[in-house]
């Protein structure tokens, strides 16, 4: 076994600007191979042969709820959500692993600098009895007391896991200034195209990115050691602002790491949507994609299409409203998110009517993407 194969088994560094990751847990595609997720990780083994990886994840730090267990993948694809530096120091705990028989621990999923400890991680070779290598790889402080590691393991992955997961407005600023994970909901409210604009920058330096009003609030959190709450305009680079309810916590863990966490949501608060939904005076169906049951239909639809709350779990409907042929062509319709409605017959207790419906596709990276149609009445 030489370094070259444990080089060509884990992915190269590449050699154009890749953006960074969101999140941790960032959506796994329907049919997609299964990705890496720091922040849940136990261990992770490499085969160098095989070129492959397998790791274990709890399903404790999944906000999805879901328990991964065990997972296996071709290595490009189960590191395709970590950042290149990542990348390339995991490739340098395999090559030192088969070279040295042990190697780390390396801080992975901190960020360039490692301002905010990340996980470090230990590897060791590991020979089969058929020959073959392997580097197995964990979590740990290892015996030396300098590891920044060992103040909160993995709080890195763990921080940026819990904003990219946040639907409100979230901002991290670490302890000397520079931005290390935004939500969403924070690049969509100021106005931020791509996220690589502000990551990893001084917060002083990108007013003309989020506007003076955030930027004057986290240094003066920063520089008071004080956390703020209250409510206010947000002015922002565009010449335009928002309302917001905010909550600019300061927080500091160990000897160096800390920082402010701001977190906002809008003025209105949050919005029943289900209200929403049931007030609608146009008849919406959302309909399962894999399996074609109701899902869910508001009032307008109940009545519409005479459904009662025991019909909806009775067929799917492709057997009670829709022909086979029709509900592909407005699925295919979502998929490509077509604004033309679609003429489509539906069957009702008075008889085949034609209607014109949008098609709309959401939860489309899960294994059960949901169809919502819309209609007039």
């Amino acid at each position: 076994m030489t370094l070259n194969e444990a080089q060509n088994a884990l992915p190269q560094q590449s050699q154009e600007s890749d953006a960074p990751p969101k999140g941790q847990a960032q959506p796994q595609q329907q049919g997609e191979a299964p990705a890496l997720s720091l922040s849940g990780l136990q261990f992770f083994i490499a085969d160098i042969n095989k070129k492959t990886i397998l790791w274990h994840e709890i399903g404790s730090q999944n906000f999805d709820s879901k328990v991964r267990d065990l997972q296996e993948a071709p290595s490009n694809d189960a590191l395709r959500h970590l950042a290149p530096e990542d990348k390339k120091t995991i490739l340098r705990l395999v090559q030192g692993a088969i070279r040295e028989g042990r190697a780390g621990p390396f801080d992975v999923g901190g960020g360039p600098d490692h301002r905010i400890p990340g996980i470090p991680i230990v590897a060791y070779r590991h020979e089969l009895s058929d020959g073959r290598i392997l580097a197995i790889c964990f979590p740990s402080i290892g015996e030396s007391d300098d590891n920044p590691g060992k103040i909160a393991l993995g709080i890195a992955p763990i921080l940026q896991h819990f904003v990219a997961s946040s639907s409100r407005i979230v901002l991290l600023v670490d302890n000397f200034g520079y931005v290390r994970f935004a939500s969403d909901g924070f690049l969509r409210s100021f106005q931020i195209e791509d996220v690589r604009l502000i990551l990893g920058r001084n917060v002083a330096h990108i007013q003309n990115r989020v506007g003076r009003t955030i930027v004057s609030l986290t240094l003066a959190a920063l520089t008071r050691r004080a956390s703020a709450t209250g409510r206010g305009k947000f002015l922002l680079a565009a010449s335009d602002s928002i309302d917001l309810k905010y909550d600019a916590m300061y927080f500091r863990m160990g000897g160096t790491v800390g920082g402010v966490l701001f977190s906002a949501g809008h003025i209105g608060g949050d919005v029943n949507f289900a209200e929403v939904f049931e007030v609608c005076s146009a008849p919406m169906l959302v309909i399962n994609s894999q399996t074609r049951m109701i899902v869910a239909a508001n009032h307008a639809a109940m009545k519409t299409y005479s459904l009662t709350s025991d019909s909806l779990e009775d067929r799917a409907v492709t057997e009670s409203l829709f022909e086979d042929a029709d509900f592909q062509s407005m699925l295919g319709a979502a998929k490509q998110d077509s604004d033309v409605p679609l003429a489509v017959e539906v069957k009702t207790k008075s008889g085949t009517k034609k209607k014109r419906f949008k098609c709309s596709l959401i939860d489309s990276e899960t294994d059960e993407p949901k169809l919502i149609l819309e209609t007039r009445s």
